[in-house]
């Protein structure tokens, strides 16, 4: 890494912007007393973090400002810009250029810069330390501290070595690990107390909180097995529905069948029963037909058996040429008799009786006639008008017997055909009877069959009210399970159920409040006993991270002491012409007061330091003390530029470290330069025309009587050109 250039605005005498480039290993900045060249060196101290200003040769932060003279007003602000090329990457960030700046007004406000970019003075620290430069700055060595570090105390030695090794990036993590460490430690102590703090409260919790858990777990289980009662209920409900249904179509269509045909054989029935109403008064009428032809016929067969007698009579009594007179007494006696026995034909049915009657009759009357003795009569009608009469009477009873045989066999037809409808009646009246019977037993079962419809709609209402009281603990659709395979099966599973609500009762509510505030302070508890393990695992580390870098601070130190030793015993022989010079390791204990125990008291504490040992040539000088003005700057510079070769800064600025120089010990001084200068940059002001000679750019500094310093530049590469 190079430093490229400084550009300076305002700072000290450098009032107008001045930029100093540094392309070549050394560059020597040369100029009169009062030109302000020290003022380049002061102004890399300051970007680089100085804090002191006295060491800038001030008072105030105002004092690195321009103060202005008799021809150029003052100046509001004063910056110095640090350019580095990081091509290299030894700054770690993705620029080839990093430029360091800061800038101080006159109210004393600093502002810090990287790339232009505001930054804490910790950040600019941090990102020096990567790279080696450090608080201490011994890599800039002032007008008149070249014999500084020799004037410092062992701790002071120390904690310039460790820079110049670059073991200071590793003292800022160690305290950053401290401090990190010291935070923990107060974070652990009120996370334990926070947690101590809520545990009791938390314990009531967690008991309300596992009686919630008994309790959903029963909710849960209640659910769940409500879940699997509705759906199973649900079931065996649409089983029994069809089930119900598929019965019920069997006898509900043959009872309708059957009740058509019931219907069919009733209307038969009223219609022939309506004929049956009306078939008496035909059959009377019949019967009074039949009756008034047979009286006809009687009344005629009288007469016929009357004028048969008169005929016979008059026959007889004409064979005798006289005339008889029969006496009343006999003649009303006869006709008694005939009277009586045609009543009592008329009353017969049956033809044949009535003819049989009749024959009597007539036989009665012969007989009468035989044994009559009667008396002649004159003035009666002659026997022609009787025997005409006779035959006209003769010519009805016929009629009268003809109409009468019609009429009976119509009377007996209706009678057959009323036998027989009323045979077919009494069919169908049984008929009615069995298809009632039937039907009725039809009915029973369907009644049977609405009784378990009404128990299924019972059991659908009884459903409802479950899915109802349910729907506190089941959500969504209840999908069809298992039937229940029977009523019992049913009535387990609801008792079950109703244990498990009765375990839900007895196990009580909690309020979702007190499960939030559970939850809340369970989570927090859990968070904290979390921060709790990674604030202690993060102590671990960071004691475990302190303990190697303590280990590698040790073991670095160590051994870049080792290493600076043979630099520094080469460079002191150099120097001198021989002798011997070491640092030596040093261990100074003292007590301080202890922070970590509770009883407080004392405890030792080891600080080491860096001792120096010259020995010098001819001469028996065993201490720094004794060391003449000339040898102590010899063995500072000696010294410098052995921590320099151990570990090599990315720049050295000396400020006329070289003062105090005599010709001989010049060269000397210019020759470590040359060798040093390989493996570092090196910026040095000076008034030693030998230390000018090696440098490869010249800036030289003026000031005129403006009061402000200018630069005059001159590249020995581009003069020895001109002059060859």
């Amino acid at each position: 890494m190079q430093l490229k250039r400084l550009e300076l605005s305002g700072f000290k005498s450098f009032a107008k912007n001045t930029l100093l480039e540094f392309p070549v290993p050394i560059s020597a900045v040369v100029g009169p007393n009062g030109s302000g060249k020290s003022n380049v060196a002061d102004a890399i101290r300051w970007v680089l973090g100085e804090q002191s200003i006295k060491s800038l040769r001030g008072k105030r932060g105002e004092d690195l400002i321009f103060a202005g003279s008799s021809s150029v007003s003052r100046m509001p602000k004063a910056s110095a810009v640090l350019v580095f090329d990081n091509t290299g990457r030894e700054f770690p960030l993705e620029f080839e250029e990093v430029s360091i700046g800061r800038r101080v007004y006159r109210d004393g406000l600093n502002d810090y810069l990287i790339n232009g970019s505001d930054v804490r003075l910790k950040d600019i620290i941090e990102l020096l330390a990567k790279v080696g430069f450090s608080s201490s700055q011994h890599h800039i060595i002032g007008q008149g501290e070249a014999d500084r570090i020799l004037y410092s105390s062992p701790s002071e030695r120390r904690e310039m070595i460790e820079d110049a090794l670059g073991l200071k990036i590793f003292h800022l993590k160690r305290i950053e690990a401290g401090r990190k460490l010291e935070r923990t430690d107060e974070n652990i102590g009120q996370v334990e107390a926070l947690r101590k703090e809520i545990q009791p409260h938390l314990k009531f919790l967690k008991s309300q909180a596992e009686k919630f858990k008994v309790a959903s777990g029963l909710r849960e289980e209640l659910r769940s097995e409500f879940k699997i009662y509705l759906s199973r209920k649900l079931a065996m409900i649409d089983r029994r529905g069809r089930e119900v249904g598929e019965r019920k179509h069997g006898p509900a269509s043959q009872l309708k069948k059957i009740e058509s045909e019931i219907a069919s054989v009733r209307e038969r029935i009223e219609r022939e029963e309506k004929k049956e109403a009306k078939e008496p008064e035909r059959n009377k009428l019949l019967a009074e037909k039949l009756k008034k032809a047979r009286e006809g016929e009687m009344a005629s067969l009288r007469e016929l058996g009357r004028l048969e007698g008169v005929i016979a009579v008059q026959e007889r009594v004409s064979k005798t040429a006289a005339e008889e007179v029969v006496p009343k007494k006999d003649v009303e006696g006869i006709l008694s008799a005939v009277a009586q026995r045609l009543d009592q034909a008329s009353k017969e049915n049956a033809l044949e009786k009535i003819l049989a009657a009749i024959r009597d009759i007539r036989k009665s009357v012969f007989e009468f006639l035989q044994n009559l003795s009667g008396q002649k009569k004159t003035g009666e009608i002659s026997l022609e008008d009787n025997r005409k009469e006779l035959s006209e009477l003769e010519l009805k009873i016929e009629r009268l017997q003809k109409e009468g045989r019609e009429l009976s066999e119509e009377y007996e037809r209706e009678t057959s055909r009323a036998r027989q409808e009323a045979e077919e009646t009494r069919k169908d009246e049984k008929k009615f009877y069995h298809l009632e019977l039937e039907a009725g037993k039809l009915k029973d079962a369907l009644r049977s069959i609405e009784l378990d419809e009404e128990k299924i709609k019972l059991l659908k209402d009884e459903y409802g009210r479950e899915l109802e009281e349910a729907g506190a603990y089941v959500d969504g659709e209840i999908a069809k399970g298992e039937p229940f395979s029977s009523a019992e099966e049913l009535e387990d599973f609801r008792k079950k159920l109703e244990r498990i609500k009765i375990k839900l009762e007895e196990a009580g509510g909690i309020d979702p409040a007190v499960l939030k505030e559970y939850r809340e302070i369970s989570s927090r508890d859990e968070f904290l006993d979390k921060e709790l393990f990674d604030l202690t695992e993060s102590r671990k580390k960071l004691r475990e991270v302190m303990k190697e870098l303590e280990d590698r601070l040790k073991h670095d130190f160590k051994s870049g002491v080792s290493k600076i030793n043979e630099e520094f015993q080469k460079f002191f022989q150099t120097m001198f012409g021989g002798g011997k010079a070491s640092l030596k390791v040093i261990e100074k204990t003292h007590r301080k007061e202890s922070e970590e125990s509770d009883e407080g008291g004392e405890v030792e504490e080891v600080e080491e330091g860096i001792d120096i040992s010259v020995d010098l040539p001819r001469k028996r000088i065993k201490s720094l003390e004794m060391l003449s003005g000339g040898e102590r700057a010899l063995t500072s510079i000696a010294l410098l530029f052995a921590m320099s070769a151990v570990h090599p800064p990315p720049f050295l600025v000396l400020d006329e470290t070289d003062a105090a120089l005599d010709e001989a010990n010049s060269q000397r001084y210019a020759k470590m330069l040359e060798d040093l200068s390989k493996t570092t940059q090196l910026i040095v002001i000076t008034h030693n025309r030998t230390t000018m000679k090696c440098a490869d750019i010249l800036y030289g500094v003026t000031m005129g009587s403006d009061g402000i310093s200018k630069l005059l530049s001159l590249k020995f590469e581009e003069a020895g050109a001109l002059v060859s």
